[in-house]
């Protein structure tokens, strides 16, 4: 294991001095007015607001992630996050420019303008709370565990005798710098981290290729691995599609994720540090742009130099060296520990520094992000609106200051009793599950009202703490979802199935059964916003063709681009047959071209 060298600590202090600096110097401009700490005054364009994103997007928990997905799952595991990019892909293609329009701080804020009276008040009030206290406090605790991972393998610490020093001065440093500069700060060091993580990730990819002889050596090595490990889609089984030997358990999670979680996750319309990015952004097409920008590098330029070290480690770093960690009731070996360790093996001094500050940007950048936005759901969506709507900008912005504080100290204690990132992330997708299609339902249909996303979001958070917490092992059927095996409980995608299945049938029977929202509330959102969709009925005008063609062409081209182009990469990289995936890539790019202004 690599020991520190003095050049490995000039590169982390002169991250921390430029951060400070950074914060210090926009601290003033922050103060200004709340929409100033959290919107940086809606002046951002669109490479800006987008760089901002997929910095945010990457945390040192998101190659940890990546790593345990390969190396116990295969590259194919991947698909739990790279199928977002089917229903994410609507976000260029409309849904960001939507947002714009409707200037908005937060997405709960949304609430009211789209349903009316009482509902949609204690709605956006729940959203509030529930934003700011848990759905943001658990991303602050599995990127808080990512960098305990970190630090315990690049200072060899065996134990966790020191886990709250380390959690505590990571949320300290955190703290100081997201209350001095706001969303301004975050996006000014959100710039020059992706640079840096970006660079950091291919340089540890050229050191683990060295390591195994090169990039053709690699290949070789990848060639003799079981097919699993290194296949891009997971296989089905033989024989016909009607047999049950068909379905495997991987292939059968791969359609759930892709034709399923991937436009009906909880961040169907966006999700609110993306909600967060657009609405600052100038103006409603630097959103779209925004949105495509960051869908290309989260999805094409990213993964790849983390897999390919994920792969080289299986040869470099045996299980038996791992570190283990307690997983439901037993010492298992941590998987995610592989990718630190490959830091701390393979780069020299100054680089091993530079790759640490790269892991302390990407920390700062996505914990400093979430703080800002649980700040701003609970002073724009709780304070502001139901206790002190009257006072001043100042006092809101040191309110919501106050409130970051909170946030930090639950999210450090969440962090200190959690074991794995991938569970607490499945976790969440799992909880909020059934919301994706009623946040869709808001913008497409007119009958949608705040009992939709009510039943649905009880739905969701009652069957998935049944299903993982309740129901005995017994009661679960033989399916794909437990390779046939009775008693088994079912994957991950198969009990997300069930949550989506069952929100989806109570939240239309609740729709039905509720009053519609006020047609005169209807037709207001809808000359703000200009929606497609079944909005006939309350404003009489004719469906907008059109955009809707247009929107539409871009949303399919971009699926297109984005899948061409993380397949073919990939495919490249493994030495196999790549130039059919561009193809595909260079069509979807045509696509959105030639729709792209069409979309109004």
């Amino acid at each position: 294991m690599s020991a520190f060298h003095p050049l490995d600590w000039i590169a982390i202090g002169g991250y921390l001095a430029f951060a400070l600096a950074v914060g210090s110097y926009l601290s003033k401009r922050a103060s200004k007015s709340t929409q100033d700490f959290y919107l940086a005054g809606r002046s951002l364009p669109w490479w800006m607001a987008g760089t901002s994103l997929v910095a945010t997007s990457f945390a040192s928990d998101t190659p940890l992630f990546v790593t345990g997905c390969v190396r116990t799952g295969g590259i194919a595991s991947n698909w739990i996050w790279w199928g977002f990019a089917v229903g994410g892909a609507m976000s260029f293609a409309f849904l960001a420019g939507w947002w714009r329009r409707l200037e908005v701080t937060t997405d709960a804020e949304l609430i009211e303008h789209r349903y009316s009276g009482r509902p949609a008040r204690v709605l956006r009030g729940f959203y509030g709370a529930y934003h700011s206290l848990i759905t943001n406090t658990l991303v602050l605790a599995w990127v808080l565990l990512a960098m305990l991972k970190v630090v315990r393998v690049v200072l060899n610490i065996d134990d966790s005798s020191s886990d709250v020093w380390i959690v505590g001065g990571a949320v300290a440093l955190a703290l100081t710098y997201s209350m001095l500069a706001g969303l301004w700060g975050v996006v000014v060091t959100d710039l020059f981290q992706f640079f840096l993580a970006l660079a950091g990730a291919i340089l540890l990819g050229w050191k683990a290729s060295e390591a195994v002889g090169g990039l053709d050596a690699a290949r070789d090595y990848f060639s003799t691995l079981e097919p699993a490990k290194t296949a891009l889609f997971p296989a089905h089984g033989e024989g016909a599609w009607t047999s049950a030997a068909w379905w495997t358990q991987g292939f059968t999670a791969f359609l759930v994720l892709v034709g399923l979680q991937g436009w009906a996750n909880k961040n169907a319309d966006g999700g609110g540090q993306a909600v967060q990015r657009y609405s600052a952004c100038k103006d409603e097409k630097h959103a779209r742009g925004a949105a495509l920008w960051f869908h290309i590098a989260h999805y094409c330029l990213r993964p790849w130099p983390w897999i390919f070290v994920a792969l080289c480690s299986l040869i470099l770093i045996p299980e038996s060296e791992l570190p283990q960690i307690m997983v439901a009731g037993e010492m298992v070996p941590d998987h995610e520990a592989a990718y630190p360790m490959m830091m701390a093996r393979y780069l020299g001094p100054g680089l091993f520094g530079l790759m640490c500050a790269s892991f302390l940007a990407a920390f700062m950048s996505t914990l400093d992000t979430h703080l800002n936005l649980a700040s701003a759901y609970a002073v724009n969506d709780l304070y502001r609106r139901f206790i002190r709507p009257d006072a001043s900008s100042r006092h809101f912005v040191n309110v919501g200051r106050g409130f970051e504080l909170v946030v930090g100290g639950l999210g450090a204690a969440f962090a200190l009793v959690a074991g794995s990132i991938s569970t607490l992330f499945t976790f969440t997708l799992a909880l909020l599950g059934g919301l994706g299609p009623a946040f869709l339902l808001r913008w497409f249909w007119w009958r949608a009202n705040a009992w939709t996303e009510f039943s649905a979001l009880v739905t969701s958070g009652f069957m998935t703490l049944l299903l993982k917490f309740v129901l005995p092992d017994s009661i679960w059927p033989a399916a794909p979802f437990n390779d046939l095996e009775a008693g088994v409980p079912w994957n991950y995608s198969g009990q997300y199935l069930l949550v989506v299945g069952v929100s989806i049938v109570v939240m239309l029977t609740v729709t039905l059964l509720t009053p519609p929202v006020d047609p005169e509330h209807l037709r207001r959102f809808y000359a703000k916003v200009r929606p497609f969709g079944f909005w006939r009925k309350v404003t009489n005008q004719k469906p907008a063709t059109g955009t809707a063609l247009a929107s539409f062409q871009v949303w399919y081209g971009g699926i297109a681009l984005l899948l061409g182009l993380l397949m073919g990469t990939g495919a490249w990289l493994l030495g196999h047959e790549f130039w059919t995936w561009f193809g595909i890539a260079g069509v979807g790019g045509l696509l959105v071209s030639h729709s792209w202004n069409r979309v109004t």
